[in-house]
């Protein structure tokens, strides 16, 4: 099975040389990128496995997104990243949108769609997760210094370390004054509050409270 734990791990390593300015090990980007193609995506059977999976998948596809088109600070200097460059797995194509609202969300749709991932005939529906997990939202990273830190996701591993994740970007992220009945935080609980079901900003409890969020850091 195709080692997507590695293939995170090294197309970080890769990024962080490309902005050093240092040699990027191109034989080696395209070596997996060409190996996506033959993954068989059959074998992925839980949602642990699929989570641990495309989670890995996303974050190194994005690395290697911003080595491929020479961002040099900014993810807005290729606004349209997460949308239209795709790569074949298994033999479709998928872009970082349609790996996380089409598989990782359960085929929802984006803030700025109005309509699903993936229309009701798509293959790739065979491949969407039995179960939405909130979690997923602290473990993707597209690229920009405001979204959450990278791990390498494993499927024995995934449920205490999705929860990991979770708890430490909201430590940092999700600041509460109980007090004065402020929140400060991260856009992304206001961009997925669907999601995030009676929790955080949707919670009962913090109905009186006044939200303030945090500017967006989009440098790389």
């Amino acid at each position: 099975m195709f080692n997507h734990e590695q293939f995170s791990r090294d197309l970080k390593v890769q990024k962080a040389l490309y902005k050093d300015g240092q040699p990027v090990d191109w034989p080696l980007l395209e070596q997996y990128i060409a190996e996506l193609e033959k993954v068989d995506l059959s074998v992925l059977k839980t949602d642990a496995e699929k989570k641990s999976f495309w989670i890995n998948v996303y974050n190194a596809v994005t690395n290697y997104w911003v080595i491929k088109k020479k961002i040099k600070k900014s993810i807005m200097e290729s606004p349209f990243m997460v949308m239209l460059p795709k790569v074949n797995i298994a033999g479709h194509r998928f872009s970082l949108d349609d790996i996380e609202h089409g598989v990782l969300r359960k085929n929802r749709r984006s803030l700025y769609k109005l309509w699903k991932q993936f229309g009701k005939n798509s293959p790739r529906n065979a491949f969407v997760v039995e179960k939405l997990d909130h979690r997923i939202h602290f473990a993707l990273n597209c690229g920009a210094q405001s979204c959450p830190t990278i791990a390498f996701y494993t499927p024995k591993l995934i449920d205490r370390q999705l929860t990991m994740a979770e708890e430490s970007f909201a430590e940092q992220e999700f600041l509460v004054d109980d007090q004065n009945k402020v929140i400060k935080c991260s856009r992304i609980y206001w961009m997925y509050k669907k999601d995030f079901e009676n929790i955080y900003i949707d919670d009962p409890k913090y109905k009186d409270y006044k939200v303030s969020y945090r500017k967006y850091d989009f440098s790389i």
